[in-house]
């Protein structure tokens, strides 16, 4: 098994670790092969932090949801146990 403590994907990483981009860097490749690649990482990051913002904000408003489900369901059920126990079954017949 291959040890990738180095390769740290964690949301939120502070500084934007472009060592891989690196690695294709003239003389390696074309000098604008190099930059093509630098900047569809950067672009790629990018997306990225926004990916990783977009599913913080909707984890904070379905759990906003969530809180406000509970709270409904628990005064449907106080409702729905007050018609159960203070409500009679009249049949047909005894109906006016």
């Amino acid at each position: 098994m291959s040890d990738f403590s180095w390769l740290d994907l964690d949301a939120g990483y502070p500084e934007y670790q472009s060592f891989l981009v690196d690695w294709v860097d003239s003389p390696v490749s074309h000098p604008e092969v190099a930059a093509a690649i630098r900047k569809f990482a950067t672009f790629a990051h990018d997306q990225y932090q926004d990916a990783v913002a977009l599913l913080v904000a909707l984890s904070t408003r379905l759990r906003k949801a969530a809180g406000n489900y509970r709270e409904t369901d628990s005064s449907v059920e106080r409702a729905m146990t007050q018609i159960l126990t203070k409500s009679t079954f009249l049949s047909a017949d005894e109906r006016t």
